[in-house]
């Protein structure tokens, strides 16, 4: 299973440098994907990278800090102001991390492809040949 995440520019560059091992959302697709897709929203609107997700976490908001705080780059304060509003909070931890050497347009995995409010699906096959392109271990 792979899924296509949008993340603000600011959380794809702290993922791409190692400081955020995790992915925080308010909810997880139906089934645990194996692999995301890196999409950074406007203003750079590119797929810049992909991670294979070593494991899945669905807590209550406070666990769930206590557990990846230290690794999931943001602060405290953002991290409950996002959740303020949610009985449990979920992270898909990063197992590798991959950045595209050329970052590329959603267009070019399909056309008319528009960025997802939360997530989506992807084919296995399209992330296959998405994985062809030259990408570095980061």
């Amino acid at each position: 299973m792979v899924v296509l995440y949008p993340i603000k520019p600011i959380y794809i560059e702290r993922i791409l440098s190692g400081e955020k091992k995790c992915e925080l959302r308010k909810r997880l697709p139906k089934q645990s994907p194996e692999f995301i897709l890196l999409y950074s929203t406007w203003p750079v609107k590119q797929v810049v990278g992909y991670a294979s997700i070593l494991e899945t976490y669905n807590k209550c908001v406070k666990k769930l800090w206590s557990q990846v705080g230290s690794y999931a780059g943001i602060d405290e304060h953002s991290y409950f102001e996002y959740f303020q509003n949610s009985e449990n909070a979920c992270a898909l931890k990063f197992d590798k991390v991959y950045r595209f050497t050329n970052p590329f347009n959603l267009s070019e995995i399909r056309e008319n492809f528009k960025a997802p409010q939360s997530f989506c699906y992807l084919n296995n096959d399209i992330f296959e040949s998405l994985k062809e392109r030259e990408a570095v271990e980061v």
